[in-house]
């Protein structure tokens, strides 16, 4: 039996067979769901109309059947258009869409990630502007994802020592436990031990020079400063390099270089 209508966003699809695809969405209730559209690169009005409704970032309301992983399509139908993006923030929602093909199996996504992505998409079309909002409306969603992938990074205390950020000090971020105003080795000695080892690698990487002012702006969400924009992004990226492996990502390119 083919499943209730639910909210969805496409992420990706492939060419599949000679007249369908495999489509990957993200789903409300169900995470991310692979499923067979069948006829829809084929002639005809009935594809055409499935084509203009399956595009990325329009609020979608499908169902499916199937017991595999890979389901069918059963009916589609549009909720909202996608909002218009320009070039800049199209890349920059792209990559949100790549983040969460690699991060997430099927099935895995959280429920709460799906109202994350909804209201980055939302903030990313009315960005355009000002490239300072696309950018904060990026490390809005990479946090709450990193918190979802059970890395939710501590902006109040030191890692070591559970001592207050303090505005004046300069710290260091590790991948695996947050900010520390201890040493490398005294980092890597703690988690080599039995008091940090459970969980956490001692391989992870770390960035060194980050200003403690910016931690607790970044604590209030206050991305006001070009400071604490810069920061930000410095620790997403080293967050979340711990969870993508070596393998780029395409979408990042296109963001760094959308000439």
């Amino acid at each position: 039996m083919p499943t209730a209508l639910q909210s969805a966003f496409l992420l990706h699809h492939r060419a599949y067979r000679e007249t369908s695809v495999i489509a990957d969405f993200l789903t409300e209730h169900d995470g991310r769901v692979s499923v067979v559209c069948k006829g829809v690169r084929g002639s005809g009005n009935k594809a055409a109309s499935l084509r203009s409704i399956l595009q990325p970032f329009a609020s979608l309301a499908i169902s499916w059947s199937g017991r595999s992983e890979l389901k069918s399509l059963r009916s589609a139908e549009i909720g909202e258009p996608a909002p218009p993006l320009a070039q800049y923030q199209l890349y920059a929602a792209l990559y949100l869409n790549e983040l969460l093909m690699r991060l997430f199996r099927h099935g895995e996504t959280p429920a709460s990630l799906f109202a994350d992505y909804k209201d980055a998409i939302v903030e990313l079309s009315q960005s355009a502007a000002d490239a300072g909002l696309t950018e904060v409306a990026l490390r809005k969603f990479e946090f709450r994802l990193l918190a979802t992938l059970g890395f939710e990074i501590n902006f109040f205390h030191d890692a070591i020592s559970a001592e207050p950020i303090q505005p004046d000090d300069q710290y260091s971020f590790y991948a695996e436990i947050g900010f520390s105003l201890a040493s490398p080795d005294q980092v890597q000695q703690l988690l080599a031990s039995d008091t940090l080892a459970i969980g956490h690698s001692a391989t992870g990487k770390s960035l060194d020079g980050l200003a403690g002012k910016d931690i607790l702006a970044l604590q209030q969400q206050d991305y006001s400063a070009a400071s604490t924009r810069q920061a930000a992004k410095k620790i997403s990226r080293t967050a979340l390099s711990m969870h993508l492996g070596d393998k780029p990502l395409k979408s990042r390119e296109l963001y760094a270089n959308p000439g």
